[in-house]
């Protein structure tokens, strides 16, 4: 019985490294693709770019709802110009691209929204404020709850209602006393 030998040719220098650093190469690229897939990026037909950070659960609100909302609102270099964890407002009373980035949301979603100039106050930033003119801005946004008009009409009226009702307590005095 013979054994036959096969010849094996010498790996050139550096080969081995090379290979390693091509296969770190290849897991690294895989897996930002992997990561930019699972992110949500999505822009809407006005121009408002935004990222889903988080879904949210059930329906969105209109634009003629209130909201209360956590955000962070920032300059494209950074510079926070407001920022509130806790913000009721109504939707439709803010600029243009903040009220259709939060139209996007469900209760308990967050997103990254980049609002461009005519979206947000264009030539006319608020007086006294670090906006400058026809800036982009950037917000945070958390939509904890909202409530639809009907809604906070009725709420109204029924606090209006305990209003008067308590008013009308006063005016009367304390019940008598019975012995």
């Amino acid at each position: 019985m013979s054994i036959t030998a096969v010849p094996l040719q010498p790996i050139r220098r550096g080969s081995v490294r090379r290979f390693w650093l091509a296969m770190i190469l290849v897991a690294a690229v895989a897996l930002v693709l992997a990561w930019a897939g699972s992110q949500q990026f999505g822009s809407t037909p006005s121009g408002l770019r935004y990222q889903m950070v988080t879904e949210g659960i059930g329906p969105s609100p209109t634009q003629e709802d209130f909201a209360l909302l956590a955000y962070k609102g920032s300059l494209p270099d950074g510079t926070v110009f407001d920022e509130n964890a806790n913000a009721p407002m109504e939707i439709a009373s803010t600029v243009p691209g903040f009220a259709e980035a939060v139209t996007l949301l469900k209760r308990g979603g967050k997103l990254r929204a980049w609002i461009p100039a005519e979206l947000a106050y264009g030539a006319n930033p608020p007086a006294g404020g670090v906006i400058p003119a026809n800036s982009p801005l950037q917000f945070e946004i958390t939509l904890l709850e909202f409530k639809t008009r009907a809604e906070v009409m009725e709420a109204q009226q029924m606090m209006q209602m305990q209003q008067m009702l308590q008013q009308q307590g006063q005016q009367q005095g304390p019940p008598p006393v019975q012995p």
